[in-house]
């Protein structure tokens, strides 16, 4: 009887600690400031492709996925994304994938 109370508790314990974790990254949103200052090379305020596809970027993520992403991004098609777009376009994706999982 007591190994069954142990596994229960232990079961338990490890549900809510993926739970806490869950509920953690799903609260933390990325610093949009930062990002975008850190993409916007020349400091113009805006985002173009080529800043996108930097060379650190390019290494991590297919040059074709970049600029698929890119086009994701640039919500009025202008070939620049502003901070604005930066961030609708990550809130947009984050919620397309929360729809595919639940």
């Amino acid at each position: 009887m007591k190994s069954i109370h142990l596994k229960l508790s232990v079961v338990s314990i490890v549900f809510l600690a993926y739970s806490f974790s869950m509920s953690a990254q799903e609260r933390k949103e990325p610093d949009f400031d930062k990002m975008f200052k850190r993409l916007d090379a020349n400091k113009d305020g805006s985002i173009s492709l080529e800043e996108f596809k930097s060379a650190k970027r390019k290494k991590e993520v297919p040059v074709e996925r970049l600029e698929k992403n890119f086009a994701h991004l640039d919500a009025d098609e202008n070939g620049m994304v502003t901070r604005e777009e930066l961030e609708e376009g990550w809130k947009k994706a984050k919620n397309k994938k929360k729809n595919k999982q639940g």
